[in-house]
């Protein structure tokens, strides 16, 4: 019911522009005449808060008023992202968030307290990162038919990995992976990848699929090894690691994805030319280099296509979490 009632929704807002009054597009002329606020839902200094700020950079070349890029971190993504969801639709207060915020939690959360397809329009996507397979860097396992064949001769025992959480973008992979060659594994949730990664590289932990910037400083030191990628292209970070679909498992695409939204009801026009601003800017040289150097791959999507990737991917998720049996109270 929530999908349908969100392909309606967007097909409600296409439909507004169509007929969209001359007054309307005259009160849109004047918009935006005041700073815009960009709320980025986590802690300033990572990757999404620089893909935030780049956003910002964009919309104000692009419209000549400054971006407010304001961190409100907490309960991965949700503070900021309802903080978006309750503040007036007209175009001044927008998201920057994702697959691992806006999809993941209510995939794997019973009683999430947010319904995005309801709440929030999607605007554009700007980028996505792949998630990456990782041993030990004195791992026996150096391919990924040798994970399956130890898989495998373990039975039941199968292999342990780890995750940044239980429904985090890393969890949620692995066990689709696990599915999909049907193999046994043992979760263990950490706290953050730092940790995590950390066993990988001393063998308390089998392999760890890992969003690809934390991971690369520890692929280039040596610490771990790269022996797959889950995206359908190759990594411009590590062009020698194959994907899984090159590796035989088809149709195995999965990366971790961020867009710009605003809240629910925004004015259609509005909503275009935002996402004109924003897929035209990251297509630039400049912004393009500043997210490939962050790990990102710039993927810029107009509202539209952005909408049915949201829909896509919950569905997708959804059933992933239903039938791998990841189910948490929402606050448990």
């Amino acid at each position: 019911m929530k999908r349908r009632a969100f392909l309606g929704a967007v097909g409600a807002g296409l439909c507004a522009l169509a007929v969209h009054s001359p007054a309307a597009f005259a009160a849109d002329a004047a918009w935006p005449d005041k700073p815009i606020r960009l709320i980025v839902p986590y802690p300033p200094g990572g990757v999404t808060d620089l893909a935030g700020r780049l956003v910002g950079e964009i919309i104000t070349k692009k419209f000549g008023q400054p971006v407010v890029v304001e961190n409100r971190p907490g309960a991965n993504g949700l503070i900021g992202s309802q903080a978006v969801a309750r503040a007036p639709a007209d175009g001044y207060t927008l998201l920057l968030n994702g697959l691992g915020g806006i999809v993941l939690p209510p995939a794997t959360l019973k009683g999430y307290p947010i319904d995005y397809t309801t709440a929030l329009t999607p605007i554009a996507q700007m980028a996505e990162f792949v998630n990456v397979l990782v041993v030990g860097a004195n791992s026996d396992i150096r391919s990924v038919d040798d994970l399956l064949a130890r898989a495998r001769a373990n039975g039941d025992k199968g292999l342990s990995y780890g995750s940044n959480g239980t429904g985090a973008s890393a969890h949620m992979t692995t066990e689709f992976f696990c599915m999909r060659t049907d193999i046994k594994c043992l979760h263990a949730a950490y706290k953050g990848s730092g940790e995590l990664l950390i066993d990988v590289a001393n063998g308390n932990l089998d392999f760890s699929f890992s969003n690809l910037p934390p991971v690369v400083p520890l692929i280039k030191k040596g610490v771990v090894r790269p022996i797959a990628v889950t995206s359908p292209y190759r990594s411009r970070e590590l062009p020698d690691v194959p994907t899984l679909q090159e590796l035989g498992l088809q149709d195995f695409a999965v990366t971790s994805w961020l867009g710009v939204y605003g809240p629910a009801g925004m004015n259609p026009e509005i909503v275009q030319r935002l996402s004109q601003a924003i897929v035209q800017g990251v297509s630039e040289a400049g912004p393009m280099n500043t997210l490939v150097s962050a790990g990102f791959e710039p993927k810029p999507a107009s509202m539209a296509d952005f909408a049915k990737l949201n829909r896509a991917e919950l569905e997708r998720w959804s059933k992933v979490a239903r039938d791998a049996g990841v189910s948490l109270n929402f606050g448990s």
